[in-house]
């Protein structure tokens, strides 16, 4: 994600248990046009870490499990 934004880049980028406003969103001041963030916004238990668990504490993982497939191949298209 940050090698894509150094070389300005399309990026749909996916988040799970940590946050972009933690601050580690793919940094493109020139065009914020060009990432996309995928996540499940307003889940009571996210964020869970920093910068990620392998596994999730309360074991249902639905920080990753909600995000809608078809919406990130949406996003993915769109920069194609």
């Amino acid at each position: 994600m940050h090698i894509a934004a150094a070389f300005h880049k399309p990026i749909v980028s996916v988040w799970g248990n940590t946050v972009p406003e933690f601050g580690m969103t793919p940094y493109l001041p020139q065009n914020k046009k060009l990432s996309k963030i995928m996540e499940v916004k307003n889940l009571p238990c996210r964020p869970c870490s920093k910068i990620g668990y392998d596994r999730c504490p309360k074991g249902h993982f639905n920080c990753m499990s909600g995000i809608d497939n078809a919406a990130i191949v949406n996003a993915i298209k769109s920069f194609l």
